[in-house]
């Protein structure tokens, strides 16, 4: 699912390093996503696609269907296979973790494509760690009861 800034999305992923940056916002982007990409894996929709089809065939409509009711999520990509990517962290057991769309309905659009991606992996003082490793090492109710705290901050 596209959004507005997908083309400074773009711009920043074209870039080889943070001292071509045409400007601040595309250098904290550019280091953000490199870090995050170096740490964590990024499916293609193929790859999405065949880890969900274990019990039932998607395809890339689905994907986008299920962008779109808030299940999953995507980010701007410049590779040769696909210009979308899914971070593997949102996906366990064959399908999406119900958390997942639990948080991106409390959100409710606020955050989409990278920022969204970044925002999941900052730390949270609060958790004392990233929502990421939340997610694996703490009561959901608890990662739900913080993101819902986060987000009434920033209404």
């Amino acid at each position: 699912m596209t959004c507005k800034y997908e083309r400074f999305f773009i711009d920043v992923l074209s870039l080889k390093s943070a001292n071509e940056a045409p400007t601040k916002q595309h250098e904290i982007y550019f280091n953000g996503i490199n870090k995050f990409t170096k740490h964590l894996l990024i499916l293609t929709p193929q790859q999405a696609i065949d880890y969900l089809s274990l019990d039932k065939q998607y395809t890339q409509s689905d994907l986008e269907l299920m962008e779109k009711e808030q299940i999953l999520f995507s980010v701007t990509q410049t590779n040769e296979k696909s210009n979308r990517g899914y971070p593997a962290f949102q996906f366990d057991a064959g399908g999406v973790k119900p958390v997942i769309t639990s948080i991106l309905k409390i959100l409710d659009d606020d955050y989409k494509n990278w920022d969204l991606a970044l925002w999941f992996n900052s730390f949270n003082y609060d958790l004392g760690m990233s929502l990421i490793d939340a997610l694996d090492t703490m009561p959901l109710e608890q990662v739900l009861k913080e993101v819902d705290k986060e987000n009434s901050l920033f209404q």
